[in-house]
Formats: structure tokens, C-alpha cells, sequence
């Protein structure tokens, strides 16, 4: 704020907007409170400010002719010497606000010599709407990610699964003997390896066109350790 930095202002005035306090056709106070620098960003986090909201004001830069090197550089040659001098020498001297002075004067310069006219204000409706847009591109973004993920996870899931099948496939018989053996432990780590060996053995059995063979071996398995109702439990899923 000491160096002529208005944002602060700029965010207050959100946080209004954000409550319904402003009226739509209110215009903003500032041209914008872009780029978004860290403190911009910590303020908004602390206080709970609609980032959304945010985004769409730093759409565009408080100094609409730019505060880079060259420009700067431009505005201190357009000082007087005098002027110049005067600040040189408080620098010497240790003055804290000759720093913070320049700044301000260069602001000035930049912002009064701008040859290109100012953007129309946006209002507090606007920038509403504009941050509603933004928060549905966002959501919009962030369901195509997660749906995109999903479907990854699904691939190496099937990935992984034909691995498993064409291991039982050639293992045979000896699959069911593991099953039973793994029932009669009679711990939840056992029921757990025996219904999902049965699950991939259902898995091959659609695929080989044989699940009317696998529906009646799974009913064998039911019926022979019904009294296991934990084990019965975990095959809700084999129908």
C-alpha cells in the first residue's frame, strides 16, 4: 500500500463483491489486480477469498502499460535531475521511503503517459459471472481429468487381470485344490484369496464361454461350507 500498490484495496472490495454487498453495476476500483504474486495469493488463502473471484479480476493488471525494467527505466530519465539527485542522496543517507517514493513516481509516469486508453471498468456482475464461468471450466477440467484416471486405472486393471487368468488358465485343477485349501484355514486373509481366485475363475469362464460349468461348481463350494459365513459373505459378488 506505502508503495502505491492498491490491490489490498482491490481484494477488500471482492470479499464485498463475494458477499452480495456490492451492487452488480458497480464498477471495480481498480483496472484489475494482475499478475497474482505470492502475497495476493497468501492474503486470499488466509481470508478465504473466492480464488475463482480472483482469478477473474487478475485477468487483468492494475497498470495496464507495464512495470518492466525498460519502462522504468524510461519514466526515472523523464525525472528532472533535480529530482533525481534528491532521491539519490536520501538513498545514501539511509532515508527507508525514498525507495518506496521512487516507486510511486514511476507508477505515476507509466500510468499518465500511457498512450493506450484505459479498458472499460468491469462491474461486480461481471466479474460474478466471469468467475462462475471460470469455476465451471475448472470443474469441467477437473471431471475430464478424473475420468481420464479412471479409465487408466481400468486399463491396468484389465491389464493386470488377463495376466492372472492366463496363469490360472495353465495352472487348471490345481486352482479349485488352492481354493479348498484356502477355505479350510478359516481366517479372513484365506476367505479373501479363495473369493478372489474365484472371481478371476468366473472372469475366465465368460470369456471361454463356460460360466454354466463355473456357476455349478460355485454352488458345490456354497453348499459345502455354508456353515462358513464370513466365506459366504465374500462371494455376494459372484452372484
Amino acid at each position: 500500500m506505502l508503495a502505491g500498490d492498491l490491490r489490498l484495496g482491490y481484494l477488500l472490495w471482492l470479499m464485498a463483491v463475494e458477499g452480495n454487498r456490492i451492487d452488480a453495476g458497480d464498477p471495480e476500483p481498480l483496472s484489475g489486480i494482475g499478475p497474482i504474486t505470492g502475497a495476493i495469493k497468501a492474503f486470499t488463502e488466509f481470508f478465504g477469498v473466492n480464488p475463482d473471484l480472483v482469478q477473474a479480476a487478475a485477468e487483468r493488471s492494475t497498470d495496464q502499460s507495464g512495470t518492466s525494467s525498460d519502462a522504468a527505466r524510461e519514466a526515472i530519465a523523464a525525472m528532472t535531475d533535480d529530482a533525481k539527485n534528491d532521491l539519490l542522496m536520501r538513498l545514501f543517507d539511509g532515508d527507508p521511503h525514498a525507495a518506496t517514493e521512487l516507486r510511486i513516481a514511476v507508477r505515476k509516469h507509466l500510468t499518465h503517459g500511457a498512450d493506450a486508453s484505459p479498458a472499460t471498468a468491469r462491474t461486480a456482475g461481471e466479474l460474478r459471472s466471469r468467475a462462475e464461468a471460470i469455476r465451471s471450466a475448472r470443474e469441467r477440467a477437473d471431471s475430464e481429468k478424473a475420468a481420464a484416471a479412471q479409465r487408466w486405472q481400468e486399463k491396468k486393471a484389465a491389464q493386470a487381470q488377463e495376466v492372472r487368468l492366463d496363469a490360472i488358465m495353465r495352472r487348471g485343477e490345481v486352482v479349485w485344490d488352492e481354493i479348498e485349501s484356502e477355505i479350510e484355514r478359516r481366517i479372513p486373509a484365506g476367505y479373501d484369496k479363495a473369493a478372489s481366485l474365484l472371481h478371476d475363475l468366473r472372469a475366465l469362464a465368460e470369456k471361454r464361454k463356460t460360466i454354466a460349468e463355473f456357476v455349478g461348481r460355485l454352488r458345490a463350494i456354497r453348499e459345502r461350507h455354508a456353515g462358513k459365513r464370513r466365506f459366504i459373505e465374500r462371494l455376494a459378488a459372484l452372484g
